[in-house]
């Protein structure tokens, strides 16, 4: 197909005008269907902000966790210290003149009981043995490098006695003296502690939810313009030229979108320009093609006259062989071009016919006399619904490339598998380079770059692909494994697979007619 064919295909009044309703709908309200991706933006953009509230409320919730447990630890160490030094003043001198355990033990509960309530526990070392206020407890909760320490100074430290948290504070009254132990518990502390991480751990949820929400408008706010962005740039690329964007605000998706409509602007002059130019261009080929067939027909008439004449010299003769040889090729490179600007105009029309092709190929082959070089597999009898002067002109093409540029034996395989019908023609040539393939049924395209001029127009195969096309098939080149090119030509018997039979169809062409005479009508091959 020609860039112009496609060019007017991806135009935006090709479109039919529900598709186009709907996609301007979506073009304004930035909906359409899309994927959910793990590593898109939004993903991206939620996890950061997720990632924020939760590090911060971590950070804070640590930090005041830190900052309260010193604070009560302080405070507690502070007031068992105070509370110690206290009990010495108030009840050293009686310990020291204790004479027995139990008052020993009198003398710790009075300790106990004078600080916080029974919160605390006195553990008393004296001569007479262990005594303590709470008789869960003895010398054996006392570490032996804090009993050391204490021999000479009022010292502190942490400690768990049966799984609760105490501050261990001890000293010895005066050298070889009591020692006392005051253990205060630090449950109270302990249960603000986890309070406190119970409110930061709702508080870090919550900042999770707050972020969710946060990152959700964030995202929104952003991501709706960048996809109607992305959609419009879609809508571009395939030919609606009339999209814009919506311009909102001063930010830098504002200058994008007006960027993009700039470019959008631009490209629709510039795509009009070369509609115009092409139009023009096609009005041009046309008109001088037209201009050129009153001429060219009588300049054909002539040459034929020349070359009639037999008793000028052979310089006269060669000359005249000469001026009519190009005249004919003149006149199928001008007959070429008009059929080339007919197609795209639209204009090329179609006379659908009942027509057996076996019978259709083996007139063609004759015609040109090419019988003896084509090799034909085909049934008897094979009805399709055809343009018989089209298909005529898409065999020869195929044919008369195959004997030119490929290589004798040529074989012509026809079959039909139920719904289509299949046209092979294969040579014995070199095959086609595989950098040609892609290119084999441009306009005057020529896959051997040494041939310069030839007698063909290089319309030929381009001209077979436009009327294989027009009888709702495909045109395809390829290389056979065992060497040469082979062009495979498919298409239906019918409109849309149904069985051939009703000439009088609309949707196949204009008029309808027998098979009986059409084999005549033959066009030169242009290769």
């Amino acid at each position: 197909m020609s860039r112009n064919a496609v060019a007017q295909r991806n135009a935006p009044g090709t479109y039919p005008p529900a598709v186009r309703e709907r996609e301007a709908r979506k073009r304004h309200t930035g909906v359409h269907r899309r994927r959910l991706r793990l590593s898109g933006m939004r993903t991206r953009l939620f996890a950061g902000f997720a990632a924020v509230a939760v590090i911060t409320a971590a950070i804070i919730t640590s930090a005041s966790y830190i900052l309260i447990r010193d604070a009560l630890q302080s405070r507690v160490e502070s007031n068992a210290n105070t509370q110690l030094v206290a009990d010495v003043q108030q009840n050293g001198t009686q310990l020291q003149a204790s004479t027995s355990g139990q008052t020993d033990v009198q003398i710790a509960d009075t300790m106990a009981k004078s600080g916080n309530g029974g919160v605390s526990v006195i553990v008393l070392i004296t001569p007479h043995g262990t005594s303590a206020s709470n008789s869960q407890f003895g010398s054996q909760d006392i570490p032996k490098t804090f009993q050391n320490a204490a021999q000479q100074q009022v010292v502190q430290e942490r400690t768990v006695v049966n799984g609760t948290p105490y501050v261990l504070t001890g000293t010895r009254i005066r050298p070889n003296g009591p020692e006392i132990y005051l253990f205060t518990s630090l449950e109270s502390e302990q249960a603000i502690l986890t309070e406190l991480i119970t409110i930061g751990a709702v508080s870090g949820g919550l900042a999770l939810l707050g972020a969710g929400g946060v990152a959700f408008l964030a995202t929104r706010n952003v991501l709706v313009p960048i996809r109607r962005l992305g959609h419009a740039a879609r809508m571009l690329g395939q030919g609606d030229l009339d999209v814009r964007l919506e311009v909102k605000g001063t930010d830098e998706i504002a200058d994008v979108s007006r960027t993009f409509n700039e470019t959008a602007e631009a490209l629709a002059r510039s795509m009009d320009e070369l509609r115009a130019m092409d139009a023009a261009s096609r009005r041009f080929v046309a008109d001088v093609s037209h201009e050129l067939r009153t001429p060219l027909t009588a300049m054909t008439a002539v040459t034929e006259v020349l070359e009639d004449v037999e008793d000028a010299d052979p310089t006269t003769i060669s000359a005249a062989h000469l001026i009519a040889n190009e005249t004919k090729r003149l006149a199928r490179l001008v007959e070429d071009l008009m059929e080339i600007s007919r197609f795209d105009a639209g204009t090329a029309a179609m006379r659908i016919e009942v027509i057996n092709l076996p019978e259709l190929i083996e007139a063609t082959l004759a015609t040109r006399g090419w019988t003896a070089k084509v090799a034909v597999s085909a049934p008897a009898l094979l009805a399709t619904r055809i343009d018989a002067r089209r298909m005529d002109v898409v065999i020869a093409n195929l044919v008369g490339n195959a004997l030119k540029h490929g290589g004798e034996p040529v074989a012509l395989n026809l079959f039909d598998d139920g719904r289509y019908v299949i046209v092979q023609v294969a040579d014995s040539g070199p095959g086609i380079p595989a950098e040609a393939l892609p290119h084999i049924f441009d306009r005057f395209f020529k896959a051997d770059k040494a041939r310069g001029r030839s007698e063909g127009s290089g319309l030929g195969l381009s001209i077979a692909f436009e009327n294989a096309r027009m009888h709702g098939g495909e045109l395809s080149a390829g290389n056979r494994p065992e060497g040469g090119a082979v062009f495979t030509l498919r298409f239906p018997k019918g409109v849309h697979g149904e069985v051939p039979g009703d000439s009088d169809d609309p949707s196949w062409g204009s008029g309808s007619g027998s098979a009986s005479g059409s084999y005549g009508r033959t066009q030169g091959v242009s290769v």
